[in-house]
């Protein structure tokens, strides 16, 4: 009887040894992909959720000036000549709440908002195949305002939806 307790102590003293093991490392390993969302994602950065790329569109004749950024990067003043775009990529927070906002110039105009949150990419960016390793969203810059769309080339027709206008 005594041997059996003894077993019976020692398997429970290593069980939880072993799961204690496990925790810490699937805590460091969250820590380590949570702890920054990179501005672009290569070959060397591992995303645990699929992860995302924002591309804003010039669709006017003059160029514009966006700057990006989160909480956690600050991605610079970008200027987006006529016609062209500019894009960066990030993995999803494990929480969901990435976000990036972007303040926007043109001649005396201006602008500011979220160009990606979570609402915001489920609503109106992701293709519908949620385990897809990347997923895009796609704002179109014109002199009345901004679209978002996943579908870039069904602008100006049958896709995007004007969420912000210029002030």
């Amino acid at each position: 009887m005594i041997y059996i307790s003894i077993y019976v102590r020692l398997y429970v003293h290593f069980f939880i040894i072993r799961t204690m093991k496990i925790l810490i490392y699937m805590f460091y390993l969250f820590a380590i992909i949570d702890a920054s969302p990179a501005p672009t994602i290569g070959p060397d950065k591992f995303c645990m959720m699929p992860y995302w790329s924002v591309y804003i569109t010039n669709q006017m004749q003059n160029p514009f000036i966006v700057h990006p950024q989160s909480a956690d990067d600050d991605l610079g003043n970008r200027t987006v000549a006529s016609r062209a775009y500019t894009h960066w990529s990030f993995c999803l927070n494990i929480l969901l709440k990435t976000r990036y906002y972007a303040h926007f110039y043109w001649n005396s105009k201006t602008a500011f908002f979220d160009v990606y949150n979570y609402g915001l990419g489920e609503s109106y960016c992701t293709n519908g195949k949620e385990f897809t390793r990347e997923q895009r969203c796609y704002w179109m810059v014109t002199e009345d305002g901004f679209y978002v769309t996943r579908h870039p080339e069904q602008f100006p027709e049958g896709g995007p939806t004007k969420l912000h206008d210029w002030s």
